[in-house]
């Protein structure tokens, strides 16, 4: 199977998570991905974290229900209902209830342990969501191609266990909770969770705050989540 096949068959799987602050408006906070048949959704959890205490109980997650011939995608927002969720390890598990028989097909779950430096892999998610659809690009499911670059492990642990895979890639805003896939078994190795950036010498221009992006970012490895799936 080819990388633009293996591509094509985890896009359906893909959510984007958000809410709506006012009728009309979205606001698009980070992705995450189906895990079983039953449409449980795994993301990062410091994403349920920053959402505004009045909108944590009325999160939704936008799903792929149909992909035309033409590629033309059609996406449906379905409720999203908090399950549990590890701080330490930043995951976080939803529901997806009053599905209409539209549940995202779950991805195949690989083992974080036995991931290598140097082992291709690729990150796809929604970073930039909502300013894409305002510009009218409609919603836009990113697709990045990267290396593993290094495996740290917790030290402060007996066990040692893996607590971060960096990765040799810039990682936008909406991307946290997106599956890192290897790219030779297609299964996920780890969860999109953080982006590294240094503060820019140019002065900050009205509300935008220019940052310089660094090719590094960090996903926590598959194996952390299994426990809360």
């Amino acid at each position: 199977m080819t990388l633009k096949e293996k591509i094509k068959n985890v896009r359906s799987s893909i959510v984007a998570i958000g809410f709506s602050p006012s009728e009309g408006k979205v606001t698009i906070v980070g992705s995450g991905f189906c895990v079983s048949s039953d449409g449980k959704i795994l993301t990062a959890a410091h994403i349920y974290n920053q959402v505004p205490p009045e909108f944590k109980s009325k999160l939704m997650g936008m799903t792929m229900i149909k992909n035309n011939a033409h590629g033309m995608e059609q996406y449906e927002w379905l409720p999203l209902h908090f399950l549990k969720k590890e701080d330490a390890h930043d995951v976080a598990l939803f529901q997806i209830t009053d599905h209409k028989g539209m549940l995202p097909p779950p991805l195949t779950l690989g083992d974080s342990e036995t991931v290598e430096v140097g082992q291709d892999a690729y990150f796809i998610g929604f970073p930039y969501a909502a300013p894409l659809m305002n510009d009218g690009f409609g919603i836009t499911l990113i697709v990045n191609k990267t290396i593993v670059s290094n495996i740290k492990q917790d030290g402060t642990d007996s066990a040692h266990p893996r607590n971060w895979f960096i990765i040799d890639a810039i990682s936008n805003p909406g991307n946290s909770g997106c599956p890192l896939i290897d790219i030779e078994t297609n299964a996920v190795i780890g969860i999109m969770s953080i982006a590294f950036n240094m503060k820019s010498q140019i002065p900050k221009y009205g509300d935008l705050d220019v940052k310089a992006p660094m090719h590094i970012a960090g996903a926590k490895p598959i194996n952390l989540a299994k426990g809360l799936i």
